[in-house]
Parts: C-alpha cells; structure tokens; sequence
C-alpha cells in the first residue's frame, strides 16, 4: 500500500498536533470512504434511512428503551422518532410493548430480523474492513491489532463500558 501524497484530505483535516492522531484520522477517512459505499448498498437492500439504521444500531446496544431516549440519542424530535419507530415496526425490524412500571410508555427493542440486519452490517463492515487491510503485511497486521487492543483496554479502564456499548458494541 502506498501512502496517498499530501493534498486535499490533509487540507480538510482539522489540524491535530499529535502525529499518531494524524495517522490514525488518515486510516479512518480512507476506511469511511469504503463504509460509506457498502452501507448506501445495505440501506438500499433493505429500504432504510439512515435515521433508522442508527436507531437499530442504539437498539442492539441499548435496548429496551423508549421513544424519548431514541429520539434524545438521534437528535430528533419525539414526532419524527415515532413515525420512524413506526416504520421500523412495519418492516418487523422492532417491537413495542408497555413499560412494566409505566404503561404509558412503550419499551422499544429489536426483533429477531432486526437483529439480524444489525449483525449484517456489523459482518459487512468486517468485511469492508478486512478488504482494505488485505494487502498490508502480517506484521504490520499483528503490530496493529495490538495497538488497537491496548488502546481500547486503556479507554475502557480509563471510562469504563461507555466504550463498549456503542453502536457497533460487539468485542
């Protein structure tokens, strides 16, 4: 793999003194170039918006939860969240029931072909992954895999499971 010459990305990228952190945003954006492609694919397979996949994804690392707490986690209003939980319910991809202390409330969680689209797209971006990286030596991929381990043990110990739970929360 040869190292893209200095230009356009570089010129985008908010300046980072930390050359670590430099290399590092360098991989990312070229990894989201590739992730980008394949999740416009998966939302078109699937007839999905963004919006609702990003709330599948808090679903599988969250669930159950509420209609409020989906819309404070997107962003979105709690009558925009409604209307994509409702579609979402449509396609079988999430079900609702009363919240056992409160039956004024619905409790949102995935449904088993929910689950299934999220554990899709969490194979695809392996996949995705594992493309790009294909090329690079093993050493280098050995090198790397510890890096990111010890990186990621240390956030955890540094901020306990926040890290873990995020959208793609899988190990």
């Amino acid at each position: 793999m040869t190292r893209p010459e200095s230009g356009a990305d570089e010129a985008r990228a908010p300046s980072t003194p930390d050359p670590g952190a430099r290399a590092f945003l360098r991989f990312v954006r070229i990894y989201m170039r590739s992730m980008v492609d394949d999740m416009s694919a998966l939302l078109k397979e699937h007839g999905l918006s963004m919006p609702q996949v990003a709330a599948l994804q808090y679903l599988h690392a969250e669930a159950p939860r509420t209609v409020s707490a989906i819309a404070s986690h997107l962003n979105l209003s709690i009558a925009a969240t409604s209307h994509l939980v409702e579609r979402l319910v449509h396609k079988g991809l999430v079900g609702r029931a009363e919240n056992a202390h409160d039956r004024r409330q619905k409790q949102v969680s995935l449904s088993a072909e929910g689950g299934r689209l999220v554990a899709e797209s969490h194979a695809r971006a392996a996949a995705v992954l594992d493309a790009l990286l294909r090329d690079v030596s093993p050493s280098k991929r050995a090198a790397m895999e510890t890096a990111v381990h010890a990186v990621v043990d240390e956030l955890t110990a540094v901020n306990g499971d926040r890290n873990a739970t995020t959208p793609c929360g899988s190990p």
